[in-house]
């Protein structure tokens, strides 16, 4: 193709592009401004303009503007504002409360300690919004205090079946608590909650303190600070024992008063120790010396702090830290007796003979002494008594009346009785002079009784 032919058609084509643009160029721009209206006039339609609320959590800023003159704020009204977004749907409707941020200058407190809420979006939108909030933030004052407490350790749960929690170590066993007077006043400790359910081996917790007044209820208040946000608590665990509980009475009571009874409450305790410190225990004796009681001494019903006799490495429970001791002391009272001889039996008469009561005494007297509600029982009836004719050959003899008495008392004055002994008609006589008897004391004899026997 000539060049001649190539300059032609590039001709040709530009002339045909400058026909497309400028015949009837006025028609044309007018379609595009139309077309731009319409585009505009859709977009408003789809998308139109909105406004919405919004709760929002209100934050402090510039405190140290208060710290620095000694004072700390607790807020009374605003913590939360209601802000009005305006906006484009299309952009009101992907904003949450967390994209709008509302701050309180505590810098700018008024006299009636109050302070507008400004507000302001978090992330950039493609058009312009606006927020809307007329309300304050208001504070009360109060001067700032500090002061130092023990921390504590609240033991929260059950441990393991057979454990129980021993000593719990903490670090800082010691914080500051800042914050207003007033709050700081009401403090009466500072403790840490330590969970324990299921335990059954030591372990190391990391807690937050918190303070309580004396009634023990937790403080709340924004103004309270810690010197130390968290507690580090190491906790050992111990292994449960259950002993029983006995006394060792030493001594004897007042003369005229006699034991009746002596008891612990409980009669078992629950220990708690590592195996080794265990081991060696299987009971408590609690010693009590009553010598010289009487029915009415102080120390008949006292309570004992179990602790005074276990080793330092053995704790016990609550409950089991102190022990009651009841002992029962009665006085003892002397009673006197009529009995009729005939009520006396002969004992240990030899077959060969028979023994009988001489002469025409009717009645003896005992004196019998022992606690009185044992003796109250007794009576003439209920006494079994005896002469003892062991080895006792014919003749007369006085010998002392002896009673059974089944442990309610003994006989602290006794009587003798005339006995005659005879052979039966159906022996034969006795070869051998009548010997003296003398018969063995009886165990409930008491010590004005004359034991021998004398034949007449």
């Amino acid at each position: 193709m000539s060049q001649e032919s190539r300059e032609e058609r590039k001709q040709n084509g530009i002339d045909f592009w400058k026909q497309m643009l400028f015949n009837n160029l006025s028609v044309k721009l007018l379609s595009i401004a139309g077309a731009i209206l319409v585009w505009v006039l859709i977009v408003n339609i789809d998308d139109p303009y909105r406004t919405k609320n919004f709760v929002v959590h209100v934050e402090t800023i510039n405190e140290d503007a208060l710290h620095s003159v000694h004072k700390v704020f607790e807020v009374v009204e605003g913590n939360t504002a209601t802000v009005t977004v305006g906006g484009k749907r299309s952009i009101i409707d992907n904003l949450t409360s967390d994209d709008i941020r509302a701050t309180a200058d505590l810098s700018e407190l008024s006299s009636v300690n109050a302070v507008a809420i400004k507000v302001g979006l978090r992330k950039h939108t493609l058009s312009d919004v606006k927020l809307e909030c007329n309300q304050v933030l208001k504070v009360s004052l109060d001067d700032m205090d500090t002061r130092q407490f023990k921390v504590t350790v609240d033991i929260d749960g059950t441990p393991a079946d057979g454990y129980s929690v021993g000593e719990c170590t903490v670090k800082p066993n010691v914080v500051e608590v800042i914050g207003g007077s007033s709050v700081i006043d009401r403090i009466a400790t500072v403790r840490v909650a330590l969970n324990v359910n299921g335990a059954s081996q030591d372990f190391f917790r990391r807690l937050m303190p918190a303070a309580y007044d004396k009634r023990g209820n937790r403080i709340n208040s924004s103004t309270l600070s810690f010197s130390d946000d968290t507690i580090r608590v190491k906790a050992k665990l111990l292994q449960n024992k259950t002993i029983p509980v006995k006394l060792d009475l030493k001594g004897k009571p007042a003369e005229g008063y006699e034991l009746v009874d002596a008891k612990c409450v409980p009669e078992e305790i629950e220990i708690a120790g590592t195996e080794k410190a265990l081991a060696g225990i299987s009971e408590l004796v609690i010693p009590i010396d009553i010598t010289g009681f009487v029915g009415t001494s102080a120390g008949l019903d006292q309570e004992v702090q179990v602790m005074d006799y276990l080793d330092k490495n053995i704790t016990v429970r609550e409950e089991y830290e102190k022990v009651s001791v009841q002992i029962t002391l009665e006085k003892l009272i002397r009673k006197k007796i009529q009995l009729q001889t005939t009520r006396i039996q002969m004992s240990n008469v030899d077959d060969k003979f028979i023994a009988s009561i001489y002469g025409n005494v009717r009645d003896i007297e005992l004196t019998i002494e022992g606690r009185e509600s044992d003796l109250e029982s007794i009576s003439d009836t209920t006494i079994l008594a005896y002469v003892d004719c062991t080895g006792l050959k014919s003749g007369m003899y006085s010998l002392p009346v002896k009673v059974n008495l089944n442990g309610l008392g003994k006989l602290v004055k006794g009587a003798k009785v005339r006995i005659i002994i005879s052979r039966r008609i159906d022996t034969a006589p006795d070869t051998l002079p009548v010997p003296s008897a003398t018969p063995q004391p009886d165990e409930e004899e008491g010590e004005e009784q004359e034991p021998d026997a004398t034949p007449e």
